[in-house]
């Protein structure tokens, strides 16, 4: 009996998880959608790697939902936040948006090395693609569905697929957990590198090829302009509706801030300083807490260092 063995359900599951580690970050993100759905939260987070790295779930008095991944921008982050906000099961009393000093001036659709992106996670997501041109449609279940068609019907799979990697996702509640892990997901680890082995004329070396790379953004004008109308709008919107707003900048080690425009931290400050709608500012640069082992690379934090950033974010909420 072909259907009440053992076999056609592991099947059904390997396709499952093969489809979540393909589509790793869509399904996150849509996993964390769903879950605000179902359970909504008191607080959401929206932003890049630094905030996917920063946050541990587990540190805060109040129930989170992190909306981020790497190299999201800010046009994404305003998606999620209004999609948060329109779909919750509560009202949201907290919105957390991860700004780095280089944000401003990024534009996810207009990038040359991570623009796959669009097409692959937020596309799929939120079926817009900015300013890039998608000329063929992903769809990150259609590999699954031809791999199982000889067995499973495409409604089967669909179904099973989503459900199954919804409800691990929601499990796990956070980013990191049993398929990735935060050590091994970071600038030098994916590279077989790590950092706190390194020397450091090393570190120096790759926090100034790091901060390279993000000072060239500070070419894209245009990026700027729109980031900055869409902060106000962002800002705007969370006032509407009574939600708290509080800009964070995670810390970056002193090899990165060193190397790093400091005209990047000038524009930031002056721009949400300038917002017509007053907002709260963490950047934890300013703090004296975080050392170099607190961090897995140049601009991102390991295990301990998340526990810090996490625990002043939770003492900053529950102080009103």
């Amino acid at each position: 009996m072909k259907y009440f063995s053992g076999a056609y359900f592991e099947e059904l599951r390997r396709l499952a998880l093969a489809y979540l580690t393909r589509n790793y970050d869509y399904c996150y993100l849509d996993s964390m959608h769903e879950k605000n759905r179902r359970l909504g939260a008191d607080t959401v987070v929206a932003g890049s790697s630094h905030a996917m790295n920063g946050i541990l779930e587990k540190c805060f008095d109040t129930e989170i939902i992190n909306f981020s991944v790497s190299s999201q921008d800010i046009y994404y982050d305003f998606h999620h936040i209004k999609k948060a906000c329109r779909e919750g099961k509560q009202p949201i009393k907290n919105c957390i948006i991860n700004v780095g000093y280089y944000m401003f001036f990024q534009d996810l659709s207009l990038s040359k090395n991570s623009n796959y992106l669009v097409r692959t996670v937020y596309e799929p997501l939120f079926h817009d693609s900015h300013f890039m041109q998608i000329d063929s449609p992903y769809h990150p279940m259609q590999e699954a569905i031809e791999s199982g068609r000889d067995v499973f019907s495409a409604e089967l799979l669909e179904t099973f697929c989503r459900e199954w990697v919804r409800n691990v996702l929601i499990e796990q509640g956070s980013y990191y957990g049993e398929l990735i892990s935060r050590e091994k997901n970071n600038v030098v680890s994916l590279k077989g590198i790590v950092w706190e082995r390194l020397s450091e004329s090393e570190k120096d070396a790759y926090a100034r090829k790091r901060a390279a790379d993000h000072n060239r953004l500070f070419a894209h004008k245009e990026s700027r302009t729109e980031n900055g109308r869409l902060v106000e709008e962002m800002a705007a919107y969370l006032a509407e509706r009574d939600i708290r707003i509080i800009f964070v900048i995670f810390p970056f080690t002193g090899w990165y801030n060193q190397y790093i425009n400091p005209e990047y931290r000038e524009d930031i400050y002056r721009a949400l300083d300038g917002l017509k709608t007053p907002v709260e500012f963490l950047d934890m640069n300013g703090l004296d807490c975080f050392h170099d082992g607190d961090f897995l690379d140049t601009d991102h934090l390991n295990d301990a260092g998340a526990q810090k950033a996490s625990k002043i974010l939770n003492a900053f909420l529950r102080d009103v």
